[in-house]
């Protein structure tokens, strides 16, 4: 058997596929991954033939101003755009039996609207249907919008040229594959239940090792851990740190916080000494160590904390990620979600009081970690493909 994965080239996108096309190897399928030079070593590490890919960044077709959810389609059309004249001849040649494309890598879906081959889709974060779709929260915009008309003449080329459904931004969106693997458990998807088993299969977090393992060790005072991490983009922010070790220098137990490449620790004030701080942490090993994580909400970074069982505080910075800390609360696997603006001293220290007090919020974190562990992971994913393709 014969796969293409063609990823949206971003880190937590690629992170996520990894394991599930690494098993697939280790079944006896031949995959090319295509992705950019800077993630070989990755795709190599997974035993995966690593394929060169532009670096396209697809924000750089978008002249929005600060409306980001006016020119999220362009974003993910201008991708496409850049990368799908490079893998295209690729495939032609190498003639797979189907391709695994990430959800929003809309390159995957032109290739495979036009050479006619099936489309397995991997959701990063939400998938669609009747009953739920992410988009369907946010503004609707016309098509005069200028943005928004510029997209809608991109995808009316595209379509021109490959084949498929005009590319709006419903059918970003909301569009599936012949198959679909989605990395969240069927319990925290909207709408999980009404989602069909031929054609969705809920696979949870994608957890396999990875290059940086072994870079961390737990402290060995066996004291429960803190963790923070306010995810690559939004580390920057070091008012958040200057808020927080005065809540946590006088506690017993230990804190490490993941405060990215921009700031150092002499940004950060006197740091306390049950407080480590690094700019970067290999989290899925942290995580296993981890009794209460400060996070972006991130859907990568909120489903490897619950694959781990680890409840949640969380202080979202975009759409999506409030959402998805909002499905934290409800589920009861977070004790409260703020915004940036709503962060100060008194409620890092009233939410962490909360998680450390209050076992409801780890006994649900780990029923979620109970699920992901016995019906989805990496090899159950593998597994679900090929039996669909042998169909």
């Amino acid at each position: 058997m014969k796969l293409a994965y063609i990823p949206m080239g971003a880190t937590g996108h690629i992170l996520a596929s990894l394991p599930m096309v690494g098993e697939l190897v280790k079944k006896g399928a031949e995959v090319l991954y295509f992705a950019p030079e800077q993630y070989r070593g990755q795709v190599e590490q997974a035993g995966v033939k690593h394929v060169p890919m532009p670096v396209v960044a697809g924000q750089d077709s978008v002249d929005a101003g600060d409306d980001f959810l006016a020119g999220i389609p362009m974003v993910f059309l201008g991708e496409a755009l850049g990368v799908i004249d490079s893998i295209l001849p690729v495939l032609e040649a190498d003639k797979p039996d189907a391709i695994i494309a990430d959800a929003v890598a809309v390159a995957g879906r032109l290739a495979a609207w036009k050479l006619n081959l099936p489309l397995i889709m991997m959701f990063t974060s939400y998938t669609a249907n009747e009953h739920f779709a992410i988009d369907r929260f946010w503004p609707v915009y016309p098509d005069t919008n200028p943005v928004r008309a510029k997209a809608l003449e991109v995808a009316r080329g595209l379509q021109e040229k490959f084949g498929g459904p005009l590319l709006t931004c419903t059918e970003i969106f909301e569009g599936i594959g012949d198959y679909n693997i989605v990395t969240q458990p069927k319990s925290f998807h909207p709408a999980g239940d009404t989602f069909d088993d031929e054609r969705f299969f809920f696979a949870g977090a994608q957890i396999a090792p990875r290059a940086e393992s072994g870079t961390w060790q737990p402290p060995a005072n066996g004291k429960p851990l803190l963790y923070t991490s306010l995810g690559s983009l939004f580390n920057n922010w070091p008012e958040f740190y200057q808020m927080l070790f005065p809540v946590v220098k006088d506690l017993d137990i230990n804190v490490l916080c993941s405060i990215g490449k921009v700031l150092k620790p002499e940004d950060l004030g006197e740091i306390p000494e049950n407080v480590q701080v690094m700019a970067f942490t290999p989290q899925l090993e942290v995580l296993e160590h981890t009794d209460y994580f400060f996070t972006h909400a991130g859907t990568g970074s909120a489903m490897e904390a619950l694959y781990y069982g680890v409840p949640c505080f969380c202080i979202p910075q975009m759409d999506e990620q409030v959402f998805t800390a909002g499905r934290m609360v409800e589920l009861g696997v977070a004790c409260a979600s703020l915004t940036k603006p709503e962060v100060t001293q008194e409620a890092l220290r009233e939410n962490l009081k909360r998680l450390i007090s209050d076992d409801s919020f780890k006994k649900n974190a780990q029923a979620m970690a109970e699920e992901m562990h016995t019906k989805g992971g990496c090899e159950r994913a593998a597994q679900a493909v090929i039996d669909f393709l042998s169909k």
